[in-house]
């Protein structure tokens, strides 16, 4: 059902099959994403599925709503995803790729999806609407805090680009005080503490890792077998006094995760970077690397270690 907006034009639920590949078109222009593999790698997703459902000429009889688009005399100008999740329990709601054409900017319309997505999640009976958004879009930000988003926490994407190993490369001797080892039962608390200041809970459902497979408990329960032999954990000492713990998650996609347990204190970059580089030359096997952590922190040490900050993104959330 199109219904009517003002500003001018009709909003509608999105469909894969009929909208899938202008949507993807639109994405791709208003982020920028030409030359983001990562990026891409999701947009040539969001295509071929379009194609397949086009080509079966199949339509499911009942689909939740994962987005809706904007349109204007009958051309596709805006977009906006919405995806549920539950935590604890509780539904909720993220939105995201909220996409405006460049022709059609500043005519509220990125707002006027934002409002009726938030109409929906209400109507469903969802509470907690998050989002991410790149903390130098001031504009972004100031228009989703007329919408009823606050700030929750801030992290920075760091990536490392893929590299060939070579048996020649000179092993990085890091100062005798230090010492680095398999994570041990007892580092546990400390990790646990450190994790949960770093990576707030409240949006570990986005998380590619499930954080409750770090702990040394995990292993009791078979189920978890299969997704516990794709970490690694190593942790980092000074004199006898855990100091760190770097946790690296395998992936079948493009990059592998790397995860870092550290309290904030003045040495913070030489532990981060002494874990890192430690890993980079007995553990790595070349593939891509990211890593996310608390915004400003041991900037020095990711940067010595060869990561490249690839942005740094603002979680807000609306209780409606």
């Amino acid at each position: 059902m199109l219904t009517p907006q003002t500003p001018p034009g009709t909003i509608r639920k999105f469909d894969l099959a009929r909208d899938g590949e202008v949507v993807a078109n639109l994405i791709e222009e208003a982020f920028a994403l030409k030359n983001d593999p990562d990026g891409q790698i999701v947009l040539i997703q969001m295509r071929e599925n379009a194609r397949r459902l086009k080509q079966a000429n199949w339509v499911p009889l009942t689909m939740p709503a994962l987005g809706f688009v904007w349109e204007v005399d009958g051309r596709l100008v805006g977009n906006i995803s919405v995806m549920p999740y539950t935590h604890n329990a509780h539904r909720l709601h993220l939105i995201a790729n909220v996409a405006v054409d460049p022709a059609f900017r500043g005519r509220g319309i990125g707002k006027a999806l934002v409002a009726h997505a938030l109409r929906y999640s209400r109507q469903v009976g969802v509470r907690q609407v998050w989002l991410q958004v790149k903390r130098d879009n001031l504009v972004a930000i100031r228009m989703y805090q007329q919408l009823g988003f606050r700030e929750d926490h801030c992290l920075d994407v760091w990536k490392k680009s893929a590299s060939a190993r070579s048996s020649q490369t000179q092993h990085y001797r890091y100062p005798s005080l230090y010492e680095i080892r398999g994570r041990e039962f007892g580092d546990w608390q400390s990790q646990k503490e450190w994790l949960r200041l770093n990576y707030p809970p409240a949006t570990r459902w986005y998380s590619a890792l499930e954080f409750g497979n770090l702990s040394p408990w995990a292993w009791l329960n078979p189920l978890n077998w299969v997704k516990l032999i794709e970490l690694s954990q190593f942790s980092l000492t000074v004199g006898e006094q855990l100091a760190a713990v770097l946790s690296f998650q395998r992936t079948v996609l493009r990059s592998d995760n790397l995860y870092i347990a550290a309290p904030q204190t003045s040495a913070e970059n030489e532990h981060v970077s002494v874990l890192l580089t430690h890993f980079l030359q007995e553990n790595w096997t070349g593939k891509p690397l990211m890593a996310e952590y608390p915004t400003g922190r041991a900037v020095s040490g990711f940067e010595s270690s060869g990561f490249t900050l690839a942005r740094t993104l603002l979680w807000m959330r609306a209780e409606i």
